[in-house]
């Protein structure tokens, strides 16, 4: 990192860092965007899945909500941050969940920004964080990723760190491998890093000996940290599950394991333009391993837009060790500014006043954004007032309902036919949507075989024209955010 020298300044009199203050930025107006964090119908679903959990104490190995799947195999791989999730809901309701949201991209980025000043001047680690948070942007949601965000950071910052000194991972990062497979399934991308940077000390070692040393410290540690990834509930199959994932062929018919649609303005293309323009203008150099590294985590976000947050967070990181020196050697042919020396001081870590600061800030920006409470039942995907109307009717029976709609009636303690997880196979998944975009036909022998007495869409739904003329069915009920239609049998009773 670029020294520049203060003087005898002493520490600031509030005592603020870097991190500490971009943490708060990120924070607070995150606490203003509740209908963004909660505008996916999973959050629902996680959160009765946390519920169930809490109330038989056992993870479920069988799909417990679908009617149409009863006893189906299912294996909840985030059910620790289900029952983080559940928790905070019902005894803080959707603040507590958009409190928890903020917090852990705000804290994870304050992760990345105290890392990356272990290598880069502060006005590099400030861009590189900046950047970060803008991939982050379109994976925002109330979801069990953004709860594993911390740890994934802290993990590969923790293994960098070690390849970069040279030495083998602290083995406290175990236990943190345990905790994060039972959080979330992002953390097979941290045993893929862990191997990757093994295998580059072994690549790199300068001599026999040395190679040697990493084989035993690298790879016992890697061998630890698979072991550990698999005590959860499920074992193996487990670690097996995120494989299994990826392979389904229906996946693209998700918004989130699409390609990214550069046809609108995408943070990616702002990342790979800022990174472009500068390695080409500065004329970075970096070893071979951390290029393709790199290159494997850009493949990925352009592969899937849900990745973008992983080139985001883990590309600076990987490269800062053997960028830094390179930056700070053009520091070095400019004067130094006012402002080098304040982004230096604000470099330090903070100081138990600067903490206590920024803690009361927080809790007062708390307060004012939840001043009103937080409500999400008024969303695009949470069709309250057509259930209420449904239930004070007292329609019964199976319900065909929209994609979108799933995660609610799954809270709602209504049994879907489809939801937002993805153990209803490909072949089901396929006929699903074939039928409701009318390319199959087979929508009314879809209804006729499962026994639906009324269906629950989303206004745009192409299904529901066909319905509006489909004899035997009849227009119950309109609004904005949903369309039920009901079988004229139901109606009479």
């Amino acid at each position: 990192m670029a020294e520049i020298a203060i003087g005898k300044r002493s520490r600031s009199r509030f005592g603020l860092s870097l991190p500490l203050l971009v943490g708060v930025a990120v924070y607070a107006p995150l606490l203003f965007a509740a209908p963004a964090l909660l505008g996916d119908p999973d959050t629902y679903w996680h959160i009765a899945t946390g519920r169930w959990i809490m109330e038989h104490g056992a993870v479920p190995d069988r799909d417990v909500f679908s009617f149409s799947m009863p006893g189906a195999p299912w294996t909840p791989p985030e059910w620790l941050a289900e029952i983080v999730i559940a928790g905070l809901y019902d005894h803080f309701g959707w603040a507590g969940l958009v409190t928890a949201t903020a917090a852990s991209v705000a804290v994870a980025l304050a992760i990345l920004l105290r890392a990356l000043l272990g290598s880069l001047a502060p006005v590099h680690a400030l861009i590189a964080t900046v950047l970060a948070a803008m991939l982050v942007i379109p994976h925002l949601l109330a979801r069990p990723h953004i709860l594993a965000l911390p740890i994934l950071v802290w993990w590969v910052a923790a293994l960098v760190a070690a390849r970069t000194e040279g030495r083998a991972p602290s083995w406290l990062l175990v236990p943190l491998m345990t905790l994060w497979a039972n959080m979330h399934s992002s953390y097979v991308l941290g045993l893929g890093l862990a191997t990757l940077l093994a295998g580059e000390a072994l690549l790199l070692a300068p001599d026999r000996q040395t190679r040697l040393q990493a084989l035993r410290s690298w790879g016992f540690f890697t061998a630890l940290s698979i072991a550990a990834a698999m005590v959860t509930p499920f074992g193996i199959d487990g670690l097996l599950l995120p494989f299994k994932l990826t392979t389904m062929s229906t996946l693209g018919l998700i918004k989130e394991w699409q390609s990214p649609n550069f046809d609108q303005f995408q943070p990616l293309e702002l990342w790979i333009s800022v990174v472009l323009f500068a390695a080409l203008w500065l004329g970075w150099r970096l070893p071979p391993t951390r290029v393709l590294i790199l290159l494997l985590l850009l493949h990925l976000a352009l592969q899937h837009a849900r990745y973008g947050e992983l080139l985001g967070f883990l590309a600076p990181l990987l490269v800062a060790p053997a960028l830094g020196p390179q930056l700070a050697e053009r520091l070095t042919r400019r004067p130094i500014l006012a402002l080098d020396r304040g982004m230096t001081e604000l470099a330090k870590p903070a100081s138990p006043r600067g903490i206590a600061i920024a803690g009361a800030a927080l809790l007062a920006v708390s307060a004012v954004a939840f001043r009103d409470g937080v409500a999400s039942e008024a969303s695009a995907i949470s069709p309250k007032a057509a259930v209420a109307a449904v239930a004070a009717h007292h329609l019964q029976g199976p319900v065909f309902n929209d994609y979108a709609f799933g995660g609610y009636l799954v809270f709602a303690g209504i049994e879907p036919f489809i939801d937002g997880r993805y153990f209803y196979g490909d072949a089901f998944i396929k006929r699903y949507v074939d039928a409701t975009l009318l390319l199959s036909g087979e929508l009314p022998q879809l209804l006729a075989e499962y026994g639906i007495t009324w269906t629950l869409l989303t206004p745009r739904n192409p299904t529901v024209v066909l319905l509006d003329y489909l004899p035997g069915w009849r227009r119950f009920y309109t609004d904005d955010v949903a369309v039920v239609h009901v079988r004229e049998d139901q109606l009479g009773r």
